[in-house]
């Protein structure tokens, strides 16, 4: 993945054993967790980059309460995020956003490329279209990009808010994500400019 471009190979080996930690409280809160801590690595991450990070097969459908929109009741698959064009889609299917995705002050986040990034708030202990446990999908698929979820609850208990809170645990391959990518000077352009140098001094001693 080009967002890790700027590590090396002891670097990238390194990542796999968890450059930051999720502690959660119920499953949704968690996966809420897990996207706020892939913005705290990766900053400049684009939304098609983050939608390739976080493909919807790790969490594809939803139950019948997002029928209008969702899998396995519509093609549309449910996925861990989807982009701020949801509001204007559940508006028009008369949908309550906020029973599907966190829509609350501090809960979304925005790309790079200024796209309004909101996160699943249903995960299904064994999902509606593949019987998968849809969180454990995520905890899985996150380890690879530094990502360790150390502890979340699986079963909510009522009347209850859960929450999260992250712990970096290795502050130096942060800093190293979160550096911009210097720009390399294109190689054609060095060769062209010799190429021309080349001409202008042939010219200027003939």
């Amino acid at each position: 993945m080009k967002l890790l471009d700027k590590l090396s190979p002891k670097e990238r080996q390194a990542l796999k054993s968890g450059v930051i930690e999720v502690y959660g409280k119920h499953m949704n809160r968690t996966a809420l967790g897990v996207v706020d801590a892939i913005f705290k690595l990766y900053p400049s991450i684009t939304f098609d980059e983050l939608k390739q990070l976080l493909p919807d097969s790790i969490n594809p459908s939803a139950p019948k309460n997002f029928k209008s929109l969702f899998r396995p009741y519509t093609e549309k698959p449910y996925g861990v995020i989807q982009s701020g064009a949801i509001r204007s889609e559940c508006e028009k299917e008369g949908l309550d956003l906020n029973a599907s995705h966190f829509i609350g002050s501090g809960e979304t986040f925005t790309t790079e490329d200024g796209v309004e990034v909101l996160v699943s708030k249903v995960w299904e202990s064994k999902d509606t279209e593949t019987g998968e446990h849809d969180l454990q999908n995520l905890i899985s698929h996150v380890a690879q990009y530094g990502i360790r979820v150390v502890s979340f609850e699986a079963k909510d208990k009522p009347f209850t808010k859960g929450g999260y809170f992250l712990k970096i645990i290795q502050p130096l391959l942060v800093k190293k994500l979160n550096a911009p990518v210097k720009n390399k000077f294109p190689w054609w352009i060095i060769v062209l400019i010799a190429i021309v140098a080349g001409a202008v001094f042939y010219f200027l001693n003939n």
